[in-house]
């Protein structure tokens, strides 16, 4: 099972755009309550960095960012420190930007509902709710 949503996932990582084949809803749902909360997504934004820090220095230079499907303009986003590297701290905080953008309601979680009106086709849908 981890396997399969680490394996969507990372189709869905890095692309900046919203999603064709992205995670779904259960997936990421690991307590399976219906929801999706921030320790859930942070989870996953865990994972994702560390699955596409080939270099395994602990950040995320702009060709492993490119790699994995993201855009030139979105790493210059998420790089807040202007280092020319992601850190665990920046992605996560762009996960986090992403959770509160697509909770809608603003009642600290996520539905399936709130999940289903953000997706949208792209291209490749890496980082649809990470970038």
């Amino acid at each position: 099972m981890k396997t399969r949503i680490l394996g969507v996932v990372a189709v869905f990582l890095l692309a900046g755009a919203v999603f064709a084949a992205a995670p779904d809803f259960g997936g990421l749902d690991r307590d399976k309550n219906g929801y999706l909360d921030p320790a859930e997504i942070d989870g996953a934004a865990v994972q994702i960095f560390k699955d596409n820090d080939r270099s395994g220095d602990g950040s995320l230079d702009r060709p492993e960012f490119e790699a994995a499907g993201g855009s030139p303009s979105r790493f210059d986003d998420i790089d807040t420190d202007r280092s020319g590297r992601i850190d665990p701290d920046e992605f996560r905080a762009a996960a986090r930007k992403q959770f509160e953008q697509f909770d809608v309601n603003r009642d600290g979680r996520i539905d399936v509902q709130e999940w289903n009106r953000r997706q949208t086709p792209i291209q490749n849908p890496l980082i649809l709710f990470y970038f």
